[in-house]
């Protein structure tokens, strides 16, 4: 039976890990005949066909005036559209569905400033998280991992039977993609190792991380060169670069649309981010047969030792930790165990699986 879905965003853009999703699942409930509205404040990029997109909310001076400007406007077109099912993918009060794609605020906030709980903002952020995840509530989540449902049951006691853990969305044609000859298309070296991050928030991901340990791997005489892919400014990391004479070790190449090409051409991903729900990154270089080194705050840090797709930094994060580990996985030893044991990955289709699992669960469930 064909439905009516309003999906709310605060804001999309092209590249980000929750845009991926939201667009994904878009056109796959578009694909079997829904109707798909999506308000969001702003967005960026083409409209895909059959989804009507509506602008709003986009008022204030602040993130915490803008998102509670467009609830409210939100929540008053949705009476005239008077869709059966209202689809989160941000946090907000009036959701029949929310896809989980970040972390638990409430957990989040003890290592943040106590002051912090003084600001509207971070009040706005708890109240819009407990609409979702409170007793109370009605709302039905999609969340990513095991690690993430823990989480959110342990703060907010949410009923298990309210959540659902969703397999990993990568695009099909990931795999068609063709690998590159990257020493030859950035003029590097072809002694030196391709380590690859990729990521839009840099601190949040760690990205400092990853250039001090290009910084030990130099002082031992490892040749290898750090590739950033992602839509976030470099201008912080810059004196990080200088101070470690790292100028032509670390290569800023902005976002990318031929990312796979670049799994599938290197020879190790970094992640070590602080903070990060899930990482579909690293379920992308699983499947491209990529071997990755991330830190254990990383969600999808339990699929990587499943898989034994790399290594994780287990325990509190520390430098020396990533930096050893990074010596360690780099020979060409190490690397091509890996590759050979992910390499049947490419062609498992669960790993592809999301956006029908979620549009099935729909289809069943309203």
């Amino acid at each position: 039976m064909k439905k009516k879905l309003a999906l709310l965003l605060y804001r999309y853009f092209p590249y980000g890990g929750l845009q991926k999703d939201f667009l994904g699942i878009s056109k796959e409930l578009v694909a079997r005949g829904h109707i798909v509205k999506v308000y969001t404040r702003s967005w960026e990029g083409d409209i895909p066909e059959n989804i009507d997109v509506v602008e709003t909310g986009e008022k204030g001076l602040s993130n915490y005036s803008k998102n509670k400007n467009y609830v409210s406007e939100v929540m008053k077109s949705l009476k005239n559209f008077m869709p059966d099912i209202v689809f989160g993918f941000n946090k907000m009060p009036g959701l029949d569905l929310y896809f989980a794609a970040d972390t638990c605020f409430a957990k989040q906030s003890l290592t943040k400033n106590s002051m912090q709980r003084f600001t509207r903002r971070f009040k706005q952020s708890m109240a819009f998280e407990e609409e979702v995840f409170s007793v109370s509530s009605k709302s039905r989540i999609f969340l990513l991992n095991e690690k993430q449902s823990q989480d959110f049951q342990d703060f907010y006691s949410t009923q298990h039977e309210r959540l659902t853990i969703i397999p990993p969305g990568i695009e099909k044609n990931w795999i068609d993609q063709e690998s590159i000859n990257i020493h030859e298309l950035l003029n590097i070296p072809r002694n030196e190792k391709i380590i690859l991050f990729v990521g839009s928030d840099f601190s949040r991901k760690g990205l400092d991380r990853a250039i001090f340990g290009m910084s030990y791997l130099s002082e031992h005489n490892i040749s290898a060169t750090l590739l950033v892919i992602g839509d976030d400014s470099k201008e912080p990391y810059k004196k990080i670069i200088k101070e470690h004479s790292l100028e032509n070790k670390v290569i800023f190449l902005g976002p990318r649309k031929d990312v796979a090409s670049f799994m599938k051409s290197s020879h190790l991903l970094v992640h070590p981010a602080r903070e990060e729900a899930a990482g579909n990154i690293i379920i992308e270089a699983l499947v491209s047969g990529l071997p990755s080194l991330i830190s254990a705050e990383v969600g999808f840090s339990g699929e990587v030792l499943k898989y034994e797709s790399g290594i994780v930094v287990t325990g509190n994060f520390t430098q020396e930790k990533f930096n050893t580990l990074l010596e360690e996985n780099i020979s060409d030893v190490k690397l091509s165990s890996v590759k050979e044991r992910i390499k049947p990955l490419a062609n498992d289709n669960y790993f592809y699986s999301r956006f029908s699992f979620i549009a099935d669960y729909i289809e069943r469930e309203f």
